[in-house]
């Protein structure tokens, strides 16, 4: 593992319904994190589910937002920063009228022993149509 830093944009960017840039990916034994930025707008929300190896964490940098996780709702909007611990059913729906744009990264339950951990980062890496790298 080396040190690394991105420009602003860069990154290797899946197709995976819409485009998300991956920063620092699952897919490779390395840091315990993963670490995505991506813009969407509402209609391209992702149905409620479950994750059961990561806990997620979302940064919202642009846009408003509201949040479920388990029995929960945030109502967030620029800036706000979201917690969602693994094995919770969990969702969001976008309030904005323009695009959102979050950050997010998601710590693992524990590391497979061929490095990552097969979260759903690790499935946009390797089902998603690889548009760029940098």
């Amino acid at each position: 593992m080396r040190p690394y830093a991105l420009k602003a944009g860069a990154g290797s960017t899946y197709r995976y319904g819409i485009d998300f840039t991956v920063k620092a990916g699952e897919l490779r034994a390395g840091p315990r994190l993963a670490f995505i930025e991506y813009t969407t707008r509402a209609g391209e929300e992702p149905p409620d589910h479950t994750h059961a190896t990561e806990d997620e964490i979302f940064y919202v940098l642009k846009g408003e937002l509201a949040f479920r996780c388990g029995d929960e709702t945030f109502e967030v909007g620029d800036g706000a920063f979201i917690f969602l611990p693994r094995g919770l059913e969990h969702g969001y729906q976008i309030r904005s009228h323009n695009e959102v744009k979050l950050l997010v990264i998601t710590s693992p339950a524990e590391e497979h022993p061929a490095g990552g951990w097969g979260g759903f980062i690790a499935d946009l890496e390797s089902q998603g149509e690889r548009r760029t790298s940098s």
